[in-house]
C-alpha cells in the first residue's frame, strides 16, 4: 500500500478563495496547490479497486470504465476528503460529499463529453496531466486548462466540462451533491449554509 501521506501545506487561503469563486459560479485553476497528490496513483487506483471487487465482485477497471466511485474511505483518500468537507462551505442542501477516482491508460483512453454535473467538484490531479475544457451556460465562453500534480480545478455545479487526458492519468473528484433538489432559483447567489453537520 502507499504509505499515508501527512498534509503539512497551509491551505486556508486556497479554501477561501474557492468558496469566494464557488459563490460566482465560474471555474478557477490552483497550480501545485496539493503537493501530496503524488499518492493519487496507479497503486492507490488498483488497490481502492482491488478492495471494491473483493467485496462487491464489480472490478471497474476489468469492465473497462474510467471511474471509481466512493473511494473516500480509502486510506490515502481520506485526509482530501475530510479537508474539503471541513473547508467548503455548502450552499442550500450540499450535505452528500463523496470521492471518485477517475483515470485514463492512454491519451485515447475514454474522455466524457462535454456534461453538467448536479454537483459543485474540486478536482486534484494526481498522477499524468489532463486538460479540462470548461463551457459556460451557452457554450459562448469555452476554456482549456491542463492540469499537473498536485494542481486543483473547481467547477461549480451545472458549469459544462469535459476531461481529455494528455496520456495515462488519476485525477481525484471531491463532490458536494444536494440531498434533494435546491430550493432556490437561483443557486450560486445564495449565501453558504453555516451550521456544522459534521463535527
Amino acid at each position: 500500500m502507499e504509505p499515508i501521506v501527512q498534509f503539512t501545506k497551509d491551505r486556508r487561503n486556497f479554501w477561501a478563495e474557492l468558496n469566494q469563486v464557488r459563490a460566482g459560479g465560474t471555474p478557477k485553476v490552483w497550480r501545485e496547490v496539493f503537493p501530496e497528490a503524488t499518492n493519487i496513483n496507479f497503486h492507490t487506483l488498483l488497490e481502492a479497486n482491488q478492495y471494491q471487487a473483493a467485496i462487491s465482485n464489480d472490478d471497474k477497471i476489468l469492465k473497462g470504465t474510467a471511474h471509481l466511485p466512493n473511494v473516500e474511505m480509502d486510506p490515502r483518500i481520506k485526509p482530501y476528503h475530510l479537508e474539503f468537507m471541513e473547508n467548503y462551505e455548502r450552499i442550500d442542501t450540499e450535505t452528500m460529499f463523496n470521492a471518485s477516482l477517475f483515470f485514463s491508460l492512454s491519451d485515447g483512453h475514454h474522455s466524457v463529453h462535454l456534461h453538467r454535473d448536479y454537483e459543485s467538484v474540486l478536482l486534484i490531479q494526481g498522477y499524468g496531466e489532463v486538460t479540462f475544457i470548461t463551457a459556460n451556460e451557452d457554450n459562448s465562453k469555452k476554456e482549456v486548462h491542463t492540469l499537473k500534480t498536485g494542481d486543483a480545478i473547481f467547477i461549480p455545479r451545472l458549469y459544462g466540462h469535459k476531461s481529455v487526458p494528455m496520456g495515462p492519468r488519476v485525477t481525484l473528484s471531491l463532490g458536494a451533491n444536494p440531498s434533494k433538489a435546491m430550493t432556490t432559483n437561483n443557486f450560486m447567489s445564495q449565501p453558504a449554509n453555516t451550521s456544522q453537520p459534521y463535527n
